[in-house]
């Protein structure tokens, strides 16, 4: 099972007596600092190295903490579980990379308080279960402990898709499912407060499988929208992406933003910048020419203008260049790049 690189991960400071290393090239682990990385935790892609539902979790940190595969015809709608529980006392403070752009979540609180201060927008805190919608610019989580939480990742439309929700109305903000107006997300909360790690997945399968079942859905073409443009990496004309599944701009618009709660030209920068920053992340070079020279932006002024927009903070990673074309060095480890 191969690692993965540092990018999205979220680093949490904890006593720990044991140090280890993660791409040492990018990032020097003491022992006072664990990674926690809620998308891909020695995972290499989604359909390696995560343990199925059947098997016996795994303990990848002192911490409990545990990631879970979903039924299979969740896909592709339900990426992963996550399990953790931490005794850890007082407010943890958590990096913007916890949440992932271009994935939703839904959070199941079942002890501590968490709270969310998105770079551009009003803080909230969490209640005992919820649904993130899409961040679209960087946030930063706060975890009072003792924490004991589940998580489920979604994908790009997964909320709409087992909710039936208008996404666009929690964009960078959330929904309670206790107010949803569907007893079966309380039933749930009930039963994961006394659920163990290895409950936990067959739980969620239950619930999830039924909350499918009972939506009256027919929102096929957003989702295929939704591929084409991951398959693109962003690259596509809006107007060409009209044409291409024939539908007006006005109506593409408003269809994906109902479903997937982003503009299409906005998801579209997203999926870019984080095609982008993996790009980056995998050169080993010192120094790099910049993305404007792989077809990922037209020029650097682009490329830092989505990284501010998108990180909350200007890259310190361009370096002049006495050569023709700018230089870039690797960020370093505390940029914290929300991109997995």
């Amino acid at each position: 099972m191969r690692r993965s690189s540092f990018s999205g991960c979220a680093v949490l400071t904890v006593s720990a007596p044991n140090p280890f290393r993660i791409k040492p090239k990018l990032a020097q682990i003491n022992s006072f600092l664990y990674i926690i990385h809620f998308h891909y935790i020695y995972v290499a892609n989604e359909n390696e190295g995560v343990q199925g539902t059947n098997s016996e979790p795994q303990h990848f940190f002192p911490m409990n903490f545990h990631i879970y595969r979903p039924a299979a015809n969740l896909h592709p709608y339900v990426k992963h579980y996550y399990y953790w529980h931490d005794d850890t006392t007082g407010v943890i403070t958590l990096p913007q990379s916890l949440l992932s752009l271009g994935d939703q979540y839904m959070v199941f609180l079942q002890e501590g308080e968490v709270s969310c201060q998105p770079c551009h927008h009003a803080a909230f805190q969490l209640p005992e279960a919820s649904v993130i919608g899409h961040f679209t610019c960087s946030s930063q989580l706060k975890v009072k402990g003792p924490v004991k939480m589940v998580v489920v990742q979604l994908n790009a439309y997964g909320g709409h898709r087992l909710l039936g929700l208008n996404m666009h109305a929690i964009s960078n903000y959330f929904r309670n499912l206790a107010k949803t107006g569907n007893d079966s997300w309380e039933m749930l909360t009930a039963h994961l407060r006394t659920a163990d790690a290895g409950q936990v997945p067959a739980l969620l399968d239950q619930a999830l499988q039924a909350a499918m079942q009972q939506q009256n859905y027919n929102k096929q073409a957003v989702e295929k929208v939704a591929d084409y443009l991951q398959q693109q990496h962003g690259h596509v004309n809006i107007a060409h992406l009209a044409n291409r599944f024939r539908l007006s701009r006005p109506t593409l618009e408003r269809m994906f933003m109902e479903v997937v709660g982003l503009p299409p030209k906005l998801y579209a920068s997203m999926l870019r910048f984080k095609k982008s920053m993996r790009v980056m992340q995998q050169i080993a070079m010192p120094q790099w020419q910049p993305l404007t020279g792989n077809g990922q932006y037209y020029n650097e002024a682009v490329l830092r203008q989505d990284y501010v927009y998108f990180n909350g903070q200007t890259p310190s990673f361009f370096m002049p260049s006495g050569t023709s074309g700018a230089v870039a060095q690797m960020p370093s480890t505390d940029a914290g790049v929300a991109v997995a």
